[in-house]
Order: structure tokens, then sequence, then C-alpha cells
């Protein structure tokens, strides 16, 4: 083997290992993380992130989206808010900007929180889907708005769903509508049905809160 062709084998050996390295370090970074956040481990998990390592191996992007997606475990509306108003501040990429609003979409409706439910639909009706689009429209009529216009649509999404939960989410979104209209009898029709389909998830105690 001649020295030239010696020396190419050698520098090339040298960049697959400089690619290769950071790739595996990143790895057992992240699973390191992941173990702390499966634990419950939020602060250590964040901190870690904080970390200059950590800074180092990932974008700035990466570091603050899964500071969000901590914060979106450890269900800390606080944190979850400031996080998002600093993304959104910062100069996102369309897909940037519509991978955080897709994120907390439906935790910003549930927590009644009118000014960025409102940027999130608007950052999700520039990139999402049609039918993604239409989905989240109905959700901020009814579930801030607090409108009853959607009851056809939501029947139509009925008759298309076979998954108890997600026909339990529909049933109670129809039950919302009801109740906007007075209609109490039609409201509790479809909350009982929503309460159990929803049994042993979050939304179960909403629906029972929600009926008359």
């Amino acid at each position: 083997m001649n020295m030239s062709l010696l020396a190419a084998i050698i520098l090339i050996s040298l960049i697959l290992c400089a690619i290769a390295i950071p790739f595996f370090i990143r790895s057992f970074l992240w699973q390191s993380i992941l173990k702390k956040i499966y634990k419950g481990q939020y602060d250590e998990a964040i901190q870690q992130m904080n970390a200059p390592l950590y800074t180092l191996l990932f974008t700035s992007y990466e570091k603050n989206y899964n500071i969000l997606r901590t914060y979106m475990s450890k269900q800390d509306t606080h944190e979850i808010t400031k996080q998002v108003e600093f993304m959104l501040s910062q100069n996102l990429n369309n897909s940037q900007a519509y991978q955080v609003a897709s994120l907390t979409y439906f935790y910003f409706l549930d927590d009644q929180n009118v000014e960025l439910s409102k940027k999130s639909l608007d950052i999700i009706e520039r990139k999402g889907n049609e039918d993604e689009v239409a989905y989240d429209r109905m959700l901020y009529r009814i579930l801030i708005e607090k409108k009853s216009e959607d009851i056809s649509f939501v029947n139509e999404l009925l008759s298309k769903n076979s998954d108890d939960q997600q026909q339990g989410i529909l049933q109670y979104l129809l039950g919302l509508q009801y109740q906007y209209l007075s209609d109490v009898k039609q409201a509790n029709y479809y909350f009982n049905k929503a309460k159990k389909n929803l049994k042993g998830t979050p939304y179960h105690k909403k629906v029972k809160e929600s009926m008359v």
C-alpha cells in the first residue's frame, strides 16, 4: 500500500470518527435526559439541557423545544406559557413555529388561554393541512368563543369515528354546544355518553363538572 493511499484511508477514518463521536454523545446525553423525565425529575432534566455540553451538541431550537416538552410533561402551565412566548418571539422558520403551535395548541385551549390559543391557531392555519385546520378552527369556536355553530360538523366526525376516547371528546364538544344553547336535556345526553367513553382520562372530570 503506497503512502498516499494510507494517508487517504487515515483521513477518511478520522472524518468518520469526528462525525460519529458527537452523534454517540448526543444519543447518550438524550437518553440520560429521557430517564430523568420518565422518573419525574423534570428540574434535573432541564438543568442538564441548560448545561454547556448540551448547548454545544444541540441547536438552540432543539434545546428550547425539548425544554418545552419537559414542561409539558410536568404540566407546568406558567413555564409552558413563558417558554412558548419566548420561542415564538425568536426567528423561527415556518416549520419550527408550526411544531411549537401543534404541540401546545390543545393545552392552551384546555387552559382557556385566549391569546396563545389564537396565536397558535394562526400559525397552524399557515402550515397545517386542510382537515387539521378545519378541526382546529372548530375547537377554537367551541372552546374559546363558546359558539354552537358546529353541531352538524361534530356529528359528522362522530359518525366516522369508532374510537371510544375520540367519540367521547366529540360527544363532549356536542354537549358544550347544546349547553351554550341552554338545551340542558341534549347537553346532558351527550355529556353522559362522553363521561362513559372518557372514563379514566383527564377529561372525565371535566365532563362531570360541565353537567348540570
